[in-house]
């Protein structure tokens, strides 16, 4: 029976402020962490026996997971006290295994189509690749007949190609390549680097063109992507309770102990968590997701959109193609609006499309308009009949 190892030691910087308080893996998208759809795609291709290397915020990635009972796995947890790359982690698994094994990325949205995929590719190792067309933040590879002959790791321009997921399948061997892996400009040990050195060396390295689903979010706002694909893998169940004049229609969850309230209309995908309570008069458009205990003012609106648990919105508010982050209070008549904007991420700019994205514990007052391209930072406070734009840093206060 395979086992896998889990990368999941990182931050995931680029996705800043969301990162601020949790680590990557632990962003939800279709209302459930990245690693635990990962885990859940395991599970079902009845590979049981997991390894996750933790490190970032690995308190909340244990207290969630604890030993796996609940997914169906058996989980055991090796932290990397140093976060020395993705070599350097996958190295710390070596004591426990002696087989042919998976890799797979915490942060990462993958389906048990593509592990299926993975799993049942020719060779002895393999790398799981997807085509897209992508900004060039992604390691592309040149194949030959199924056989990898060289990967560009972030050509940095647009293109089209055959992309790799980060998703792996090794013999044991790979555990002597990785203590020959040089390290790299950013003083860490890359998985990437060492398979690239496997080329280099004349192994055979083999790429897998998935037909499942794969999907990554390199920045914050790319979660929405990622969100709207999970929504579509959900099996729709009403468990809480639709009052009279409540109106659904298409894939729609409603967690245990929600209530949605008369006049609310949902267009699913959109997922609604436990312990909710929605409306009236609210309507939730497509690609939305909702946490636990989540509570909704009466005629707002949300359009492709993830709120985490926690969060109170007000009424008359309009929340469109936005992240909420968990805990978060917004006031009456709130706006966010969507456009093109230009963002500042570790002094490059990008680029992107998207509302606002607010990490946990903000505070908005009423009346805000949220122009595109607004990032706020954990813990901040927003005053009432404000207008703001731009990245606004954690715990600050505007008036």
């Amino acid at each position: 029976m395979l086992k896998a190892v889990i990368l999941a030691a990182g931050e995931g910087r680029r996705c800043r402020p969301l990162t601020q308080t949790k680590s990557k893996v632990m962003l939800p998208v279709g209302n459930k962490p990245f690693m635990e759809h990962v885990i859940l795609a395991l599970a079902a291709n009845d590979v049981k026996e997991l390894y996750i290397v933790v490190g970032y915020q690995k308190e909340r990635i244990m207290n969630h997971f604890e030993d796996g009972v609940h997914y169906g796995v058996e989980i055991t947890y090796i932290e990397q006290k140093e976060l020395l790359g993705t070599a350097h982690a996958l190295g710390m698994a070596k004591p426990f295994i002696n087989e042919d094994f998976l890799v797979v990325n915490g942060d990462n949205l993958i389906d048990e189509r593509a592990v299926k995929d993975l799993i049942s590719a020719e060779g002895e190792n393999v790398i799981l690749a997807v085509l897209r067309s992508h900004t060039g933040d992604y390691g592309v590879l040149t194949v030959e007949q199924q056989k990898v002959k060289k990967i560009t790791e972030k050509p940095g321009r647009a293109c089209s190609g055959i992309l790799n997921t980060g998703a792996y399948r090794f013999g044991p061997e790979i555990f002597d390549e990785l203590f020959r892996t040089p390290i790299s400009e950013r003083g860490s040990y890359e998985l990437t680097q060492t398979v690239s050195q496997m080329i280099e060396d004349g192994k055979e390295i083999r790429a897998k063109i998935a037909d499942g689903v794969w999907a990554d979010a390199i920045f914050s706002w790319n979660l929405l992507n990622a969100n709207s694909l999970a929504l579509n893998l959900m099996k729709p169940k009403i468990r809480g309770d639709l009052e009279e004049g409540a109106r659904i229609r298409g894939a729609v969850e409603v967690g245990e102990g929600s209530v949605v309230r008369s006049g609310c209309y949902i267009t699913g995908p959109v997922s609604v968590g436990r312990n909710c309570d929605i409306g009236p008069n609210v309507n939730i458009l497509p690609a939305t997701a909702i946490g636990d205990s989540v509570r909704i003012g009466s005629n707002t609106e949300l359009r492709n959109s993830i709120v985490m648990n926690g969060t109170r919105i007000g009424s008359g508010t309009i929340i469109s193609d936005s992240i909420l982050g968990a805990s978060c209070t917004l006031g009456d008549q709130t706006i966010t609006e969507t456009g093109t904007a230009v963002v500042d991420i570790e002094d490059e700019l990008y680029r992107a499309e998207f509302g606002a994205i607010l990490a946990d514990n903000d505070v908005v007052g009423s009346r805000v308009l949220m122009n595109p391209g607004t990032i706020v930072g954990a813990d901040s406070r927003i005053g009432s009949g404000t207008s703001i734009r731009g990245w606004i840093d954690r715990a600050s206060r505007v008036i």
